[in-house]
């Protein structure tokens, strides 16, 4: 039979009891003994503690017999493992979603802009958009805003910096509208 009034003993058991693999007999062993040793040392102050606030209700259960005790005891009690093993299968989904959406993102196609051409430009708004996204690329600095303003064969692209610098290009089209030319205008 094991005896708690051994401290090497008695630091076995609370580390099991840390490791939800104690009985509720080996439970109800360290609940009596630190009920009746308020004063332990420093080591296992925190143990103590923990027991001691776990079983609030000893000084009742000391004086039921071991069976009522159990079953009282068992009604309360939740493994550790149990938990750890919820978190465990909450990160394995988590995981799951996220590499879902990376995924999705990922394989998302691209849209494209619609491709309407007015007969009066020279430019259709892909053009248009390749041509600002070319300028930008190109640009120092943070870009507050860019406009394009189609004029007939040739359009105006205009990227404003956050720092007030403002440049305006000139963009025209050449071997038949296969390949686009820029011309800065200040």
């Amino acid at each position: 039979m094991i005896t708690v009034e051994d401290k090497q003993t008695r630091m076995a058991l609370a580390q099991r009891y840390m490791d939800a693999d104690t009985s509720i007999h080996e439970e109800m062993m360290l609940a009596r003994y630190y009920a009746s040793h308020p004063i332990v040392d420093s080591d296992e102050e925190q143990i103590a503690s923990l027991i001691r606030i776990v079983h609030s209700e000893t000084d009742a259960m000391l004086q039921l017999d071991s069976s009522e005790f159990d079953r009282i005891v068992s009604e309360h009690r939740q493994p550790a493992h149990k938990s750890r093993i919820i978190i465990s299968w909450s990160a394995a989904a988590a995981a799951a979603v996220l590499l879902l959406l990376v995924c999705l993102r990922l394989s998302r196609p691209t849209v494209e802009p619609v491709q309407t051409q007015d007969p009066t430009l020279a430019f259709s708004p892909a053009q248009i958009l390749e041509g600002m996204e070319m300028l930008s690329k190109i640009e120092v600095g943070e870009i507050e805003s860019v406009l394009a303003q189609p004029t007939g064969s040739t359009v105006l692209i205009t990227i404003k910096l956050k720092s007030g610098k403002e440049s305006t290009y000139l963009m025209s089209t050449d071997d038949g509208g296969n390949s686009l030319s820029f011309m800065s205008l200040n």
